[in-house]
């Protein structure tokens, strides 16, 4: 019954009246029929080859050709070669354009056969340099994928990829290419070459993802601490490279590679405190969890002058504030500055006594009537007169607690003045 049915669908395919949608078909009906080993299948290629001589227009005749010779690829007939060929050399008196199709076409038929090196020789044919450029690309990338599921043959592979790239001109093309000449490096766990591939790259947004591509694959793997002199090294020529400002990128990379020593050891003999800030701000932005561990990291100096600039930022928009970050700041600096900035997130975010705990901690007199000024003011808002009053006589200074007393005795009368007057501002209860 299956093979009456076989010989019901190729004579059912004459009916196709479009002679390249009958070639095509012929040719994927032969190569599902060698699939099963079925003896027929060279005779229907045949009538698919024979088929393209229906097709008037000489373009859609070496597109159904090339779509042919896929198939009879996929059904292990090394004639497909001399198809491919063919059509590689009839089309050369074809304009650029159109033919640059055509290569292309022929480039990724067999990228998708796994023939890398055939891929090659088509997008080798492809004259537009962008357009040649985007297919050797995808060749590399589809070579580094099959680097990623192989044991063997990643050297030759490898080879082959360096081979498409020495062809690619334009960008960011070929700092994409390099890039995956990299990641193929780093499969084959040969590191440091693919570390200094990165010095390849010319264009410093892709030199910066190349970076922090490394460093996540190389912590992945488990190996960068082997590598961080290699990766100082990288990243001290890629700053001579790109400019100073490319310092604070490779900071942030490292920091989200979570490696915050080495982070702020390249920040300190880059620019010091001033990169340090920045690259804090940067996390702040992008990547808030590895803040903590940035900061802890950091001399006592340095945490200040970070620890300033972030709970300015923290008191500015409450909202990017995180407690862990605000406690890492608080481990670190000893600022009475800072600890006044966190007393005052404290009560921004309803922290009564967290505020207060942190007064503790506040030796210098103004700054500490300061904080338990704005916490009796706090409380006073909140209707808690009586607990302002008891913070207000914490205060030293008899004449700075005498002046915030008057002034929270003051403004609990005028609120309860202020409840009990209506619209029309008659008193409600003159009793």
């Amino acid at each position: 019954m299956f093979w009456l049915l076989i010989r019901e669908i190729i004579e059912t395919a004459e009916v196709i009246r479009d002679p390249y949608l009958r070639a095509t078909t012929y040719a994927k009906i032969g190569e599902r029929l060698a699939r099963v080993r079925d003896a027929k299948f060279k005779l229907v290629f045949l009538k698919a080859i024979e088929t393209t001589r229906e097709i008037d227009d000489p373009v859609k005749t070496f597109r159904a050709l090339l779509s042919i010779g896929y198939s009879m690829k996929k059904a292990g007939l090394r004639s497909a070669k001399k198809i491919y060929q063919r059509v590689l050399e009839d089309s050369r008196e074809l304009p650029d354009p159109v033919r640059d199709d055509l290569m292309v076409l022929a480039a990724r038929y067999m990228l998708g056969l796994g023939e890398i090196n055939e891929a090659i020789i088509y997008a080798m044919e492809v004259k537009n340099p962008s357009l040649r450029d985007t297919v050797l690309l995808q060749i590399i990338r589809r070579n580094t994928s099959l680097i990623g599921t192989e044991k063997v043959r990643v050297a030759y592979r490898i080879r082959k990829s360096k081979m498409a790239l020495e062809n690619i001109s334009t960008e960011p093309h070929r700092s994409k290419a390099l890039i995956e000449i990299m990641k193929s490096y780093f499969l084959l766990s040969s590191y440091e070459n693919g570390i200094a591939t990165i010095r390849e790259i010319e264009q410093r947004e892709w030199a910066k993802y190349a970076f922090k591509e490394a460093l996540f694959f190389l912590k992945e793997r488990g190996v960068i601490e082997k590598y961080v002199p290699n990766l100082k090294e990288l990243a001290k020529y890629l700053v001579g490279k790109f400019g100073d400002d490319f310092k604070i990128e490779l900071g942030v990379a490292f920091a989200l590679a979570e490696e915050p020593v080495e982070a702020a050891d390249l920040l300190r003999k880059l620019d010091g405190d001033k990169a340090l800030v920045e690259v804090a701000i940067r996390l702040l932005e992008v990547a808030p969890r590895y803040l903590p561990s940035f900061i802890r990291v950091l001399n006592e100096r340095e945490a200040t002058e970070v620890g300033r600039a972030l709970m300015n930022r923290f008191l500015e928009n409450p909202d990017e504030g995180e407690w862990e970050t605000i406690r890492a700041i608080w481990e670190r600096s000893r600022s009475e500055e800072i600890r006044v900035k966190i007393a005052r997130y404290s009560l921004v975010k309803g922290d009564i006594d967290g505020a207060m705990k942190v007064v503790e901690h506040i030796e210098n007199e103004r700054l500490r009537s300061i904080v338990l000024a704005d916490i009796a003011h706090r409380l006073l808002k909140m209707g808690d007169v009586s607990r302002a009053i008891d913070v207000a006589l914490e205060v030293r200074d008899p004449k700075f607690s005498s002046i915030l007393i008057a002034e929270i005795l003051i403004g609990a009368l005028d609120r309860e003045i202020e409840a009990k007057v209506i619209v029309n501002g008659k008193a409600k209860n003159h009793s």
